[in-house]
C-alpha cells in the first residue's frame, strides 16, 4: 500500500503543476486516481486564513501544548480545531498537508462537547461535512476503519472514530459523569466551546503521562447564572504564568462566510450580544446596562476623530487654531 505522505506530496505537486497530471495518469493510473480523490476532499482543499501568528493559521501553526481559539460565532473556530484533530490522526500538518512528527505514534484524541446533542449535531456533523466529506466513498473515508458507522441522526457509533493507522477520536460530552473522564491517558484533548472547570482539570490530568496537547475552541458567551466564562479569570488573565496561548478573531475575518451572511447575522443579534458573538470578546450578554446599548452604538457611530494642532496668537492678538500637518 502506498504511504499516505507519498499521495499527499503528489497531490500538492499536481496542485502546483497541473500539467503533470497527464503523465501521472498514463504511468500510474491507480495511484493517480487516489491522488485526485485526495485532492477533491474537503480536508485537502481547506486552507486556514490569517498569518503564522494570527487568526486560524496562527492557531494551527502554534506548537503550544495548551492553546485556545477565542472567536465569534461562525468564525470558523470549530472547523479549524477539527481539521487539526484529523490531521494529527493522519500524522500530517493541516496547513501544509505534509508529514508531521508532532506525535511519535498515531494519537488518542478526545473531543469534548456540551451534550450528546451538540456532540452529534455540531462536532460530528462538522467533522463529516467539512473535514472527511459527506460522500462516504471519498478518499478520507478510506482511512477510517470499516467498523466505524455514521448517520446524521445518531453520529458515529459510540461517538468513536478509529483510523486505519490506529489513531482514534472519541467524542465526549460534559453532561456525562465526571468519572467518564478519569483513568485514561490521552495524547490530545479538544474542548469545543466552554466546558466546566472540573472537567478541564480532569482532562489536564489525562494529558500528563504523555505530555499531551490541549486545544480549546470557543465563543465566550455570557451565562446569566455563572457570568463570564471561568476561562477569563483562571486561564486568560494568567496565560503568561501558565504558558497558554490565546488566538482571537472575529466572524468578520472569516473569508468563507459571504458578506450577505455576515450582514444578516449582525442585524439579527442584539447590541449587547455583538461583542461576544461577532468579535469573541469576554463581555456580559443579556444584562441591563446603565446606558441603552443602541444609544451607545449611535454615539460611537457619530464620533468624529479629533483634529490635532495647537492654538497660536495671530497678528491681532487673537487665538487661532493651527491644525497639525499630516
Amino acid at each position: 500500500m502506498v504511504d499516505l505522505t507519498v499521495i499527499t506530496q503528489l497531490a500538492l505537486t499536481l496542485q502546483a503543476k497541473p500539467w503533470l497530471g497527464e503523465i501521472y495518469s498514463s504511468q500510474q493510473p491507480e495511484l493517480f486516481d487516489r491522488v485526485i480523490a485526495l485532492a477533491a476532499s474537503p480536508f485537502f482543499k481547506w486552507q486556514p486564513f490569517g498569518t503564522d501568528q494570527t487568526l486560524q493559521r496562527g492557531l494551527l501553526a502554534c506548537s503550544s501544548r495548551n492553546k485556545w481559539a477565542i472567536a465569534g460565532n461562525r468564525a470558523g473556530k470549530t472547523v479549524s480545531g477539527l481539521m487539526e484533530d484529523v490531521a494529527d490522526c493522519l500524522q500530517l500538518s493541516c496547513i501544509t498537508k505534509l508529514s508531521s512528527d508532532k506525535f511519535p505514534h498515531p494519537p488518542k484524541i478526545w473531543i469534548v462537547s456540551d451534550t450528546e446533542g451538540t456532540a452529534v449535531g455540531i462536532v460530528e456533523r462538522t467533522l463529516v461535512d467539512s473535514v472527511l466529506g459527506e460522500d462516504q466513498s471519498g478518499y478520507l473515508w478510506n482511512l477510517v476503519d470499516d467498523t466505524c458507522k455514521y448517520t446524521p441522526k445518531s453520529g458515529f457509533s459510540d461517538h468513536f472514530i478509529r483510523f486505519t493507522n490506529g489513531a482514534t477520536i472519541e467524542v465526549k460530552f460534559s453532561t456525562q459523569d465526571r468519572k467518564v473522564f478519569q483513568g485514561q491517558a490521552c495524547d490530545k484533548i479538544h474542548f469545543d466551546e466552554v466546558q466546566p472547570k472540573d472537567i478541564y482539570s480532569e482532562c489536564q490530568a489525562r494529558l500528563v503521562d504523555r505530555n499531551g496537547y490541549f486545544l480549546g475552541t470557543m465563543t465566550p458567551v455570557f451565562d446569566r447564572k455563572h457570568g463570564i466564562p471561568w476561562i477569563w479569570e483562571d486561564l486568560y488573565l494568567r496565560r503568561e504564568d501558565k504558558g497558554i496561548d490565546f488566538f482571537q478573531w472575529s466572524m468578520l475575518d472569516n473569508p468563507y462566510l459571504s458578506q450577505e451572511a455576515k450582514d444578516r447575522l449582525v442585524r439579527e443579534w442584539d447590541e449587547d450580544e455583538k461583542e461576544a458573538r461577532i468579535y469573541g470578546s469576554f463581555t456580559p450578554i443579556g444584562v441591563s446596562l446603565a446606558w441603552n446599548p443602541r444609544l451607545l452604538t449611535r454615539i460611537k457611530q457619530g464620533l468624529i476623530p479629533p483634529t490635532l494642532g495647537q492654538f497660536e496668537l495671530n497678528s491681532q492678538g487673537k487665538p487661532t487654531f493651527i491644525p497639525r500637518s499630516a
